[in-house]
Protein backbone atom coordinates (compact mmCIF):
# COMPACT_ATOMS: atom_id res chain seq x y z
CA UNK A 1 0.00 0.00 0.00
CA UNK A 2 3.09 2.42 1.06
CA UNK A 3 4.37 1.65 -2.71
CA UNK A 4 1.05 2.41 -4.18
CA UNK A 5 1.02 5.87 -2.74
CA UNK A 6 4.59 6.67 -3.06
CA UNK A 7 3.69 5.85 -6.57
CA UNK A 8 0.39 7.97 -7.59
CA UNK A 9 2.34 11.16 -4.90
CA UNK A 10 5.33 10.91 -7.77
CA UNK A 11 2.78 10.22 -11.01
CA UNK A 12 1.08 13.93 -9.37
CA UNK A 13 4.45 15.48 -8.85
CA UNK A 14 5.62 14.82 -12.32
CA UNK A 15 2.29 16.43 -13.68
CA UNK A 16 2.44 19.47 -11.52
CA UNK A 17 6.00 19.94 -12.40
CA UNK A 18 5.43 19.26 -16.22
CA UNK A 19 2.08 21.81 -16.48
CA UNK A 20 4.43 24.55 -14.56
CA UNK A 21 7.20 24.23 -16.59
CA UNK A 22 5.25 24.59 -20.09
CA UNK A 23 3.45 27.83 -19.07
CA UNK A 24 1.13 29.11 -21.60
CA UNK A 25 2.33 33.02 -22.87
CA UNK A 26 1.10 35.65 -24.63
CA UNK A 27 3.17 36.87 -28.09
CA UNK A 28 6.02 39.25 -27.70
CA UNK A 29 6.15 38.41 -23.71
CA UNK A 30 8.80 39.66 -22.07
CA UNK A 31 11.15 38.08 -19.88
CA UNK A 32 15.11 39.55 -18.05
CA UNK A 33 17.49 36.95 -17.84
CA UNK A 34 20.05 38.37 -15.98
CA UNK A 35 19.93 42.05 -17.76
CA UNK A 36 19.39 40.49 -21.20
CA UNK A 37 16.01 41.12 -22.62
CA UNK A 38 14.36 38.53 -23.91
CA UNK A 39 11.05 38.60 -25.77
CA UNK A 40 9.13 35.85 -27.11
CA UNK A 41 8.10 35.16 -30.76
CA UNK A 42 5.54 37.14 -31.61
CA UNK A 43 2.59 34.19 -32.84
CA UNK A 44 0.39 32.43 -30.72
CA UNK A 45 0.84 28.84 -29.43
CA UNK A 46 4.13 29.32 -27.81
CA UNK A 47 4.69 28.13 -24.16
CA UNK A 48 7.63 28.93 -21.77
CA UNK A 49 9.65 25.71 -20.86
CA UNK A 50 12.37 27.52 -19.33
CA UNK A 51 13.36 30.86 -17.22
CA UNK A 52 16.08 31.60 -14.99
CA UNK A 53 18.81 34.34 -14.94
CA UNK A 54 21.05 31.81 -17.30
CA UNK A 55 18.67 30.89 -19.72
CA UNK A 56 14.79 31.10 -21.59
CA UNK A 57 13.69 28.51 -23.66
CA UNK A 58 10.34 28.96 -25.22
CA UNK A 59 8.39 26.07 -27.68
CA UNK A 60 5.67 26.05 -30.14
CA UNK A 61 4.00 22.05 -31.10
CA UNK A 62 1.97 21.70 -34.47
CA UNK A 63 1.03 19.75 -36.83
CA UNK A 64 4.19 20.82 -39.14
CA UNK A 65 6.54 20.28 -36.29
CA UNK A 66 8.62 21.63 -32.90
CA UNK A 67 9.95 25.12 -32.87
CA UNK A 68 11.96 25.99 -30.08
CA UNK A 69 13.37 29.60 -29.46
CA UNK A 70 16.12 30.08 -26.81
CA UNK A 71 18.52 32.39 -24.68
CA UNK A 72 21.50 30.94 -22.95
CA UNK A 73 24.13 32.57 -20.94
CA UNK A 74 27.36 29.96 -21.41
CA UNK A 75 30.35 30.04 -19.70
CA UNK A 76 34.31 30.36 -21.78
CA UNK A 77 37.11 31.75 -21.60
CA UNK A 78 38.67 35.27 -21.71
CA UNK A 79 40.35 35.89 -24.98
CA UNK A 80 43.05 38.19 -26.50
CA UNK A 81 40.97 39.30 -30.09
CA UNK A 82 38.01 39.08 -31.33
CA UNK A 83 39.47 36.72 -33.84
CA UNK A 84 40.51 33.91 -31.20
CA UNK A 85 36.92 34.17 -29.32
CA UNK A 86 35.26 33.53 -32.87
CA UNK A 87 37.66 30.85 -33.43
CA UNK A 88 36.96 29.18 -30.09
CA UNK A 89 32.99 29.69 -30.51
CA UNK A 90 32.67 27.99 -33.80
CA UNK A 91 34.96 24.71 -32.79
CA UNK A 92 32.70 25.12 -28.90
CA UNK A 93 29.66 24.55 -31.52
CA UNK A 94 31.37 22.18 -34.05
CA UNK A 95 31.87 20.03 -31.36
CA UNK A 96 28.10 20.51 -30.04
CA UNK A 97 26.68 19.35 -33.10
CA UNK A 98 29.36 17.02 -34.33
CA UNK A 99 26.56 14.39 -32.25
CA UNK A 100 24.74 15.13 -35.07
CA UNK A 101 23.80 13.27 -38.04
CA UNK A 102 25.23 16.63 -40.70
CA UNK A 103 23.46 17.57 -43.86
CA UNK A 104 24.63 21.93 -43.94
CA UNK A 105 26.79 23.58 -41.10
CA UNK A 106 27.53 27.28 -41.75
CA UNK A 107 29.37 29.75 -39.86
CA UNK A 108 29.81 33.44 -40.26
CA UNK A 109 31.40 36.28 -38.35
CA UNK A 110 29.22 39.10 -38.07
CA UNK A 111 28.26 41.90 -35.83
CA UNK A 112 25.13 41.85 -34.36
CA UNK A 113 24.30 43.93 -31.66
CA UNK A 114 26.57 46.38 -31.80
CA UNK A 115 29.54 42.83 -31.11
CA UNK A 116 31.30 40.33 -33.32
CA UNK A 117 29.45 37.00 -33.19
CA UNK A 118 29.30 34.30 -34.89
CA UNK A 119 26.00 33.04 -36.85
CA UNK A 120 25.49 29.95 -37.86
CA UNK A 121 22.75 27.56 -39.22
CA UNK A 122 22.22 23.92 -39.84
CA UNK A 123 20.20 21.00 -41.59
CA UNK A 124 20.70 17.58 -39.57
CA UNK A 125 18.55 15.22 -41.23
CA UNK A 126 16.89 12.53 -37.68
CA UNK A 127 15.66 9.20 -37.70
CA UNK A 128 11.95 8.92 -37.90
CA UNK A 129 10.74 6.81 -34.87
CA UNK A 130 7.39 6.03 -33.02
CA UNK A 131 7.91 8.91 -30.33
CA UNK A 132 8.98 11.54 -33.80
CA UNK A 133 7.28 11.87 -36.90
CA UNK A 134 10.06 14.16 -38.19
CA UNK A 135 13.13 13.95 -40.41
CA UNK A 136 14.99 16.69 -39.80
CA UNK A 137 16.80 19.31 -37.25
CA UNK A 138 16.59 23.06 -38.87
CA UNK A 139 18.99 25.25 -36.56
CA UNK A 140 19.63 28.98 -37.01
CA UNK A 141 21.89 30.90 -34.05
CA UNK A 142 24.14 33.25 -32.82
CA UNK A 143 26.98 32.93 -30.12
CA UNK A 144 27.60 36.89 -28.99
CA UNK A 145 29.50 38.42 -26.32
CA UNK A 146 28.39 39.08 -23.07
CA UNK A 147 28.61 43.03 -22.47
CA UNK A 148 29.27 42.14 -18.89
CA UNK A 149 31.23 39.23 -18.27
CA UNK A 150 34.71 38.73 -20.42
CA UNK A 151 34.54 34.92 -19.95
CA UNK A 152 30.94 34.51 -20.77
CA UNK A 153 28.81 34.40 -24.54
CA UNK A 154 24.76 34.53 -25.24
CA UNK A 155 24.01 32.01 -27.33
CA UNK A 156 20.54 32.82 -29.05
CA UNK A 157 18.94 29.97 -31.25
CA UNK A 158 16.17 28.96 -32.65
CA UNK A 159 14.94 25.49 -34.14
CA UNK A 160 12.63 23.14 -35.71
CA UNK A 161 12.22 19.88 -36.02
CA UNK A 162 9.87 19.15 -38.97
CA UNK A 163 9.32 17.09 -42.31
CA UNK A 164 11.03 20.27 -44.49
CA UNK A 165 14.93 20.38 -45.39
CA UNK A 166 15.75 23.77 -43.70
CA UNK A 167 13.56 26.72 -42.46
CA UNK A 168 11.03 27.80 -44.19
CA UNK A 169 10.81 31.84 -45.27
CA UNK A 170 8.16 32.30 -42.98
CA UNK A 171 10.59 30.87 -40.02
CA UNK A 172 13.48 32.80 -41.02
CA UNK A 173 11.10 36.02 -40.79
CA UNK A 174 9.78 34.73 -37.22
CA UNK A 175 13.90 33.67 -36.19
CA UNK A 176 15.03 37.12 -36.96
CA UNK A 177 12.05 39.10 -35.50
CA UNK A 178 13.17 36.73 -32.45
CA UNK A 179 16.73 37.85 -32.46
CA UNK A 180 16.48 41.26 -33.13
CA UNK A 181 14.02 42.18 -30.46
CA UNK A 182 16.80 40.71 -27.79
CA UNK A 183 18.68 43.83 -25.74
CA UNK A 184 21.84 42.84 -24.02
CA UNK A 185 22.91 45.53 -21.29
CA UNK A 186 25.04 47.98 -21.89
CA UNK A 187 29.27 47.66 -22.42
CA UNK A 188 30.46 48.83 -18.77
Amino acid sequence: MNHFIVVIATALFCVAVSARAQTSIKPASISDQDGITVVSPNSPGWTLQKTDKSETVFEKRGEGGILNASVKSIRTKTFETDKDQLAHWETLKQEELSKLKLDSLHFDYMRFKGAMCLRYTGIFPIEKTSSSNFSYFNLKGYLCPRSNANDSAVQIEFSNYSNTRGLTEDLYSLSDEFFEKLTFPKRQ
